[in-house]
């Protein structure tokens, strides 16, 4: 009895020695300011999910997301913010499931947590924060409306996370500006919601209005980075062809006529030149670091795109502003335990491939295409993609089923549908499974590391970029004592992946 005390003790101390280390291994590197980073929490208030049946079942069956998990996990990221204490929290967009105003209250409710710690937590929407058709009570075979927010009850809502009067506000969006720490301006940026025939797409009166406090920051000698829902750009080739919404664009001025707009490249030229320098996004649920640059590549721009903390892997993103003032540093983390959730992590790996199973079966009837599918998205999901150990295999493998899906009728009538060819689908496979934004490209195809690396902030010339680095902080093992190792040599415990690792 008294060697099992002995060695609990132990263990415990050992513990504790690592939950110290994993937090310091952030704070330690110097820092200027701290930002943690979620998107797409898609939070589920209580009351929503009275009981599940046959209702739930069909409003979920194309999901990736662990809605009936969504309020543990955020409240999970909540509590670690709260332990690491970031200077800011930030959250690009779908704040709720589906914009219920008992899911809005009860996110309200934890960042006020955050605000009484000293936290500054600052919000967008998304494309589901102001109610869609899926915003229901659901009690076993029936569902029934819930009752959702329009914009005004949005910013009345979120006051205190960037809809306060001490803000500098759009008037005809939830689009805001502010200066959250010095040097360091940051401008969040309404795109549209579900029910705006123009979801996605950014007016010209408010890009004017972004535009001129870009530009007077940037001559101050300010960084600008902005958050927003939908993504500066698209990250894989091809992407804009099969979703509208992937990428913003910009909206016709006054007197250009109609409801139309100019493509994403023309509002990534504007904002690079405006000194935009680092874009937060969310939406496509992928965790993706893209580079792009303005017409002629003298000012460059990052959209860091962070997956929905809501579906596996749930990551999250600690971004440190490096004392040097020109650079950044960003750790992606999980959420991969949950309070009295057995095997979690296993458990929203499953769901995620189901879904992506479940839609791709909208594309082809064929299982084995299926399963390939859902299998090179779901590691896009996740990031860096090369690194997979499958990648070589889904690669060949798909290269191997070319003729198969020439041949599928139905996957065919797909591509018509969205006016694109099957070189268009392999071009964009290809640009995910290399992780190379602009595929194709010669002058702007990059490849960035999408979870542990550094990259510059202010917008230097594409050329002229110093190089980007690949520090992968999070794959290497460490002792407790924080010492890194090639790969452990004997049993006991380590830091590896970000995680706590036994090797027995």
């Amino acid at each position: 009895m008294k060697q099992m005390m002995i060695s609990k003790s132990v263990w415990w101390n050992r513990l504790l020695f690592l939950m110290l280390a994993v937090h310091l291994s952030w704070q330690a590197v110097p820092a200027k300011t701290r930002i943690m980073l979620i998107s797409d929490p898609h939070v589920m208030g209580p009351g929503l999910l009275i009981k599940e049946g046959d209702a739930w079942d069909e409003a979920t069956y194309y999901d990736r997301k662990l809605n009936d998990y969504s309020r543990a996990i955020y409240d999970e990221v909540i509590a670690t913010a709260l332990r690491e204490k970031p200077d800011i929290f930030l959250i690009s967009g779908d704040l709720t499931k589906d914009g219920e105003l008992l899911s809005h209250q009860y996110v309200v409710q934890k960042l006020q947590e955050l605000k009484a710690a000293g936290i500054k937590a600052l919000v967008v929407p998304g494309n589901h924060d102001m109610g869609t058709s899926n915003a229901l009570i659901f009690n076993g075979e029936e569902a029934y409306e819930a009752d959702t927010i329009n914009t005004r009850q949005f910013a009345e809502l979120y006051k205190d996370f960037g809809y306060g009067e001490d803000m500098d506000r759009e008037p005809t969006t939830l689009t805001w500006c502010c200066e959250p720490v010095d040097g360091l301006m940051l401008i969040g940026i309404d795109t549209g919601h579900d029910d705006d025939p123009l979801n996605g797409v950014i007016s010209h009166t408010t890009y004017e209005w972004v535009r001129e406090r870009a530009e007077a920051a940037s001559k101050a000698g300010k960084k600008v980075f902005i958050m927003m829902h939908h993504a500066l750009f698209p990250h894989v080739a091809n992407a804009d062809k099969f979703s509208s919404t992937y990428a913003v664009k910009l909206g016709l001025a006054d007197g250009e006529g109609g409801y139309g707009y100019f493509p994403y490249a023309t509002l990534r030229n504007h904002l690079a030149d405006a000194g935009v320098s680092v874009v937060f996004s969310g939406h496509v649920h992928t965790s993706d670091i893209a580079k792009d640059a303005n017409k002629d590549l003298t000012r460059t721009v990052f959209d860091i795109s962070t997956s929905s903390c809501a579906a596996y892997p749930n990551p999250y993103r600690l971004l440190t502003l490096n004392d040097d003032d020109a650079t950044m540093r960003i750790e992606t983390r999980y959420v991969s335990e949950l309070p009295d959730v057995e095997d979690f992590d296993d458990m929203a790996e499953k769901r995620m491939r189901q879904g992506l199973v479940n839609l791709v079966k909208n594309i082809t009837y064929d299982e084995d295409i299926s399963n390939l599918f859902a299998e090179i998205f779901k590691i896009h999901v996740v990031g860096n993609e090369p690194e997979h150990p499958r990648h070589k295999e889904f690669l060949t493998m798909y290269e191997e089923n070319i003729p198969r899906m020439k041949a599928d009728r139905q996957l065919k009538d797909y591509l018509d549908a969205y006016d694109a060819t099957f070189d268009d689908l392999t071009a964009m496979v290809y640009s995910m499974l290399e992780d190379r934004s602009n595929y194709g490209d010669p002058d702007r195809e990059s490849l960035v590391d999408d979870l542990y690396t550094t990259i510059p902030v202010r917008g230097d010339g594409w050329t002229a970029i110093r190089p980007i680095v690949r520090e992968k902080v999070g794959k290497d093992w460490y002792t407790l004592q924080g010492q890194r190792i090639a790969k452990p040599s004997r049993k006991g415990i380590y830091i590896h992946d970000g995680r706590l690792s036994v090797v027995k």
